[in-house]
């Protein structure tokens, strides 16, 4: 869906999230039932992905160096062209021609089912000779792979595969073996939305383990764009654990029609244009009311409605946006620093304001009711 389009479908979106009564995710009592200080949690869990994506070059480095030391094997991928070539030459090479893959988000967004079954591979394998998974978290130091299981025979199942194969993100790690029974807590309540202990796996491969092989990919797909941006690289922290998409209202209301992508909700109106294109995907920035509900939810801290505006900030500055949406945020600017118009009557200034705005963009935002007394009256009176 590009611009144009989105700006018809939105019309009918803010709409429907007027008018809706859904209800919205709320883990508050799961929370307190199993933390003390929520915030103190969230603030840590903040801080351990940030160790780690502050410097993601050598922590890759060092977990490439910790795998091979036990006969892991590495495979670094640019894109996801580039991981489907090197997949296919590892199953080839060892001629599995079924595996057990467990999809993810991830997998899907690499398309690795479509090309499991383009090239005849089974997705389900009864003898197991190969299991295929996109842990939740690895780990820097111990070279494991923290996963959550949807049942005990999906986890028997992979542990017992003689070749397992993860597949990862450049940004899923942690630094520490140490904290991982930090997340171990909040993908149980925001991921799996319970506050019982979820079932959950952590594998380390061993040098000892001959019979067994471990092959670890990890894919970059533009994600090292976000790299070279100091506030929106923070959304590389994400877990994927997906609270923030259950209490949008936006995204409530309109599910993922308008993302044309794999990755959709808060977290995609910020990472999207980064991943793939400024000019097909820019307008997501503006999928948001800025209610703040992703980032008063979001387990790790991110500050999502904040990196939202400055991808809009970004845009703007840059010029990246179209050239009546440029031209309109002068006009806007014009009209609120001149204060000769800002002390008028507030009934005048709501008619410039209406005036300004274009007819389709007249349906889509609230006109808002301008205060009775201007800043200038309001100042006279503190004085």
């Amino acid at each position: 869906m590009n611009t144009s389009e989105y700006k018809s479908f939105l019309h009918i979106c803010n709409k429907n999230v007027n008018n809706s009564d859904f209800e919205l995710f709320n883990p508050k009592n799961m929370v307190h039932s199993t933390f003390d200080d929520i915030d103190k949690l969230r603030n840590k869990a903040y801080r351990v992905r940030q160790k780690f994506i502050n410097n993601i070059v050598d922590n890759l480095l060092l977990f490439e160096k910790n795998i091979l030391s036990k006969k892991g094997k590495i495979n670094w991928c640019l894109s996801y062209e580039d991981f489907t070539e090197q997949l296919l030459n590892l199953l080839n090479n060892k001629k599995i021609k079924s595996v057990n893959a467990f999809f993810s988000n991830f997998t899907e967004e690499l398309g690795l089912k479509e090309t499991l079954k383009n090239e005849g591979i089974s997705s389900f394998s009864k003898e197991n000779k190969c299991s295929i998974l996109s842990p939740d978290l690895a780990v820097v130091d111990t070279a494991s792979m923290f996963s959550v299981f949807d049942s005990v025979f999906e986890m028997e199942l992979f542990l017992d595969s003689k070749i397992k194969i993860f597949i990862l993100p450049i940004n899923k790690f942690i630094c520490n073996i140490s904290d991982i029974d930090i997340f171990t807590n909040i993908f149980s309540i925001y991921k799996k939305n319970t506050s019982f202990p979820i079932l959950s796996n952590i594998f380390t491969p061993s040098s000892l383990d001959n019979d067994k092989e471990t092959y670890v990919f990890i894919v970059d797909n533009s994600r090292s764009n976000l790299l070279a941006f100091k506030e929106q690289r923070k959304i590389l922290s994400c877990i994927d654990c997906g609270a923030c998409k259950r209490v949008c209202p936006v995204y409530q209301s309109i599910k993922d029609e308008p993302y044309s992508n794999t990755i959709t909700g808060p977290v995609a109106n910020v990472i999207l244009p980064y991943l793939e294109n400024y000019e097909n995907y820019k307008h997501l920035s503006y999928n948001c009311l800025l209610c703040g509900n992703c980032s008063s939810i979001c387990p790790v801290n991110l500050p999502i409605k904040d990196l939202i505006v400055e991808n809009r900030k970004f845009f703007f500055e840059n010029k990246i946006l179209d050239f009546e949406d440029n031209l309109l945020i002068l006009s806007l600017r014009k009209f609120f620093l001149r204060r000769k118009k800002m002390n008028s009557k507030s009934w005048y200034k709501r008619y410039l304001l209406r005036r300004i705005l274009p007819k389709t963009t007249r349906k889509l935002v609230y006109i808002p009711q301008f205060s009775k007394r201007t800043f200038n009256q309001i100042q006279q009176d503190k004085i």
